[in-house]
């Protein structure tokens, strides 16, 4: 009886031992893996809010700031970009394009076409997984949730080499009744020191 109660001893240890390790190796492997694009935003501090120029009908009477001119876009949208440079339609819908006429590399977007979501978190979320795929050297700098005019929006800066080298561009879109909005700047990463005034300018002054 000894003999049986030792073997099955031993022949419960070596079960528990084989379990253990079939469960830590189940648990690193979950560990190991990790989503291609990491999620929009953890929860934490309450997100940016951006505060646009909508809200007074003094808007489009005040002066743009100085060497910018007010532009009209599709779903009547109102930014503003650099005097001089030269407009033109972009290939998506409701997309319009400005481009600094002294250097291809540096332009801006903007627009507003309707959403099939409200969920922008989520669609920009899965723009960015498509992107990120066929984009050559992708790299994201912030996909963060925001408040623009007391409106839902996201934010985001990337980089990416569009074949003539690493570009730098920041991205904001906001929902209003069912519109999608956005403006960007994008432009070589080494000389985005001097396109993130341009950005911050349209920011400031867009509407809806």
């Amino acid at each position: 009886m000894a003999s049986i109660r030792s073997l099955s001893s031993k022949w419960l240890a070596i079960c528990l031992a084989a379990a253990y390790v079939l469960v830590s190796a189940l648990l690193g492997g979950l560990l190991l893996v990790r989503p291609a694009v990491p999620s929009v935003a953890a929860p934490g501090p309450a997100p940016p809010t951006y505060v646009s120029d909508k809200g007074s009908g003094t808007s489009a009477t005040r002066p743009p700031p100085r060497g910018f001119q007010r532009v009209t876009g599709p779903a009547r949208i109102r930014t503003v970009i650099p005097v001089g440079w030269r407009l033109a339609r972009a290939g998506a819908p409701g997309a319009m394009r400005a481009s600094d006429p002294s250097d291809a590399g540096r332009f801006l977007g903007y627009g507003g076409a309707p959403s099939a979501t409200s969920d922008i978190a989520q669609l920009h979320l899965a723009t960015e997984t498509q992107f990120a795929e066929r984009a050559a050297d992708y790299q994201r700098i912030a996909l963060n949730q925001a408040t623009y005019g007391g409106h839902p929006a996201i934010e985001w800066e990337y980089e990416h080499n569009d074949g003539s080298g690493l570009q730098h561009v920041c991205a904001l879109y906001w929902l209003v009744d069912n519109t999608e909005y956005f403006v960007f700047a994008s432009g070589p990463a080494d000389q985005w020191s001097r396109m993130r005034p341009i950005y911050d300018a349209m920011v400031a002054n867009s509407r809806p």
